[in-house]
């Protein structure tokens, strides 16, 4: 049975947080500097009890925690045992399709809002990158797809084998716009977007495509400082470290170098 997160929060996707200064500093330096843009986030998360617990956390509105929540729009419809779930109606603990195995249990999903008359520096969120299913060559596709710039898509070719050792590989879709089957897209108001996190790093379907669930990737975390990194597994109460995110499933590797390695 599918089970709706808490309502989405509807005031300011974004807003400043005052930035503590030395009160010796010289003025002109006071002046230079900026106040922090922070983004909201909602977290749902499978704890080790078997219990599901919604929270909600500010962090900064860069890259690193953007990733986290933004992959899928509201609408995209999550393969399923018990069939095509959409993103918003997902729980904790649900289990969905994967493409290499059996299905998992989803462990935890972010949320966002995108606001696209927003205008932040920081931000690595755009625009929106529709998957149009007749310019799609799997014929499964379930429709147009709306995703966050920062999901990836499963790529497959039986070339990769032969070159690297496996047969598919993990592409961001923003490397994807074409103009004609991926295009980008800025909605007239404020979308809600989503990722999971699966028991393992996988790939699940939506609308027919084979997209990732969450992982930070690899060795993120010695690019991080002490507090960064504190505030970034504190949106991911079910564990303690990196290392529980586990392994990646499939290699990431951009269009450019795919295409390099498939059409050579």
């Amino acid at each position: 049975m599918a089970h709706q997160l808490s309502p989405a929060l509807r005031s300011e996707n974004t807003y400043s947080l005052p930035v503590k200064t030395d009160r010796f500093a010289p003025s002109q330096e006071r002046s230079q500097r900026t106040q922090p843009l922070m983004r909201k986030f909602e977290i749902a998360t499978l704890l080790p009890c078997g219990d599901a617990r919604t929270s909600h956390h500010l962090a900064p509105a860069t890259d690193l925690f953007e990733a986290t929540c933004s992959a899928f729009a509201r609408g995209a419809l999550i393969s399923t045992p018990m069939g095509p779930v959409a993103i918003e109606d997902l729980y904790p603990g649900d289990l969905v399709d994967t493409v290499d195995g059996d299905p998992m249990p989803v462990t935890w999903i972010g949320s966002t809002s995108f606001v696209p008359a927003q205008a932040l520096p920081t931000s690595s969120l755009k625009g929106l990158v529709r998957l149009v299913a007749d310019g799609y060559s799997n014929s499964s596709a379930l429709g147009d797809l709306l995703l966050g710039q920062n999901a990836r898509l499963l790529q497959s070719s039986p070339v990769l084998k032969e070159k690297i050792g496996v047969g598919a590989v993990l592409t961001p879709v923003r490397d994807l716009e074409d103009g004609f089957s991926a295009f980008l897209v800025s909605p007239p108001s404020h979308v809600r977007l989503f990722h999971i996190r699966t028991a393992k790093h996988a790939a699940v379907y939506a609308n027919g495509r084979a997209v990732e669930t969450y992982h930070p990737g690899k060795g993120v975390e010695d690019l991080l400082g002490n507090n960064i990194r504190s505030l970034f597994l504190s949106l991911f109460p079910d564990i303690d470290k990196f290392e529980d995110f586990g392994a990646l499933a499939y290699p990431r590797m951009s269009k450019d170098t795919l295409e390099s390695l498939t059409l050579n």
